[in-house]
């Protein structure tokens, strides 16, 4: 369960069903469609006279998680172990957030779709090698330079997740007034996705047409019809880049007391994404941006700085 905010009387210009509706002569779809034709104040349609936005919340919504789980281990055998963890899931829901708005609070289905944290693909892998070169030797230097060393890492990669509020903006296409947030975009045909990175070159994450207009079927996403809102299936149907970090550490145990075992000097090295791997932000979304559709940074997604942290703790 989770909590959902319901802007109910935000979207009194909707009724529970559709019908035509007629004023002075002339035929509109919804109510909504009377307010934006006809410049009339939402205000009116709502169910309390007087009140604009009034805000419910309830403990309410649903979410449907579907994954299968798998696992391989080696256990320490000779001074080595590693583990792999894959997951391959999906995740629905109406809202994946607490204080969602609903722009239409009569009818919830037409915002289930992929969660926003949806993530199909995620593999986790670790090991740990008790390197035994000098660990043995009869040389006192040569084992206390070499020997007793342990290298350990994880490896995850996953692929990406929805970016947020999906293909969006404030506009007010249902006529329901303000307070219900943003409303999505309809899609005309599934887009391509090239999976390009960068502002340059004609560079995009996932295809938006040319010429976007409101009378133009060549731009991928296009607002709704006046006084409806996006159908099913607009919400999340774009997917960002993926995420991949290496760690390792180096660690070593000096006993600095030879009588006492358990009293130790510990050094570790650890590097954190020692490769560099670039982790891309998700594509703009806003479709009035110039970078709309587009992948122009990175880090702030998921962290991708390179990192390396020593550390020496005495041991007892």
């Amino acid at each position: 369960m989770r909590l959902t905010l319901l802007a109910l009387a935000c979207l009194i210009a909707l009724v529970q069903t559709p019908k035509t509706f007629t004023k002075e002569g002339l035929s509109f779809d919804y109510p909504a469609d009377w307010t934006l034709q006809e410049g009339v104040n939402a205000d009116a349609l709502r169910p309390y006279k007087g009140f604009s936005t009034i805000i419910e919340a309830e403990n309410n919504g649903g979410s449907f998680y579907h994954a299968m789980q798998a696992n391989l281990r080696r256990r320490l055998t000779k001074g080595f172990l590693f583990g792999i963890a894959y997951t391959w899931s999906k995740s629905l829901d109406y809202g994946s957030s607490n204080g969602f708005n609903i722009p239409n609070a009569y009818d919830n289905s037409l915002f289930y779709g992929p969660s926003d944290f949806d993530t199909r693909h995620v593999m986790v892998g670790n090991y740990v090698w008790d390197i035994p070169f000098g660990t043995h030797a009869t040389n006192r230097f040569e084992r206390l330079t070499f020997g007793n060393w342990q290298f350990s890492g994880t490896v995850q990669a996953q692929s990406g997740r929805p970016p947020s509020n999906s293909v969006s903006r404030n506009l007010d296409q249902a006529g329901v007034g303000p307070g219900s947030g943003n409303q999505f975009y309809m899609v005309t045909r599934t887009p391509s996705e090239p999976h390009q990175f960068g502002s340059t070159g004609g560079a995009q994450w996932f295809e938006v047409g040319t010429k976007c207009g409101p009378a133009n079927t060549t731009c991928v996403f296009q607002p709704a019809p006046l006084g409806t809102f996006a159908p099913r299936g607009s919400r999340n149907i774009i997917y960002g880049p993926g995420f991949q970090s290496f760690n390792a550490a180096m660690q070593k145990g000096f006993h600095i007391i030879p009588s006492l075992e358990n009293h130790r000097l510990i050094f570790r090295a650890e590097a954190f994404n020692y490769v560099n791997h670039p982790n891309w932000d998700n594509p703009d979304v806003n479709p009035t941006d110039k970078t709309f559709g587009q992948v122009t940074s990175k880090g702030t997604t998921y962290a991708s700085e390179r990192q390396f942290q020593f550390s020496l703790r005495y041991e007892f």
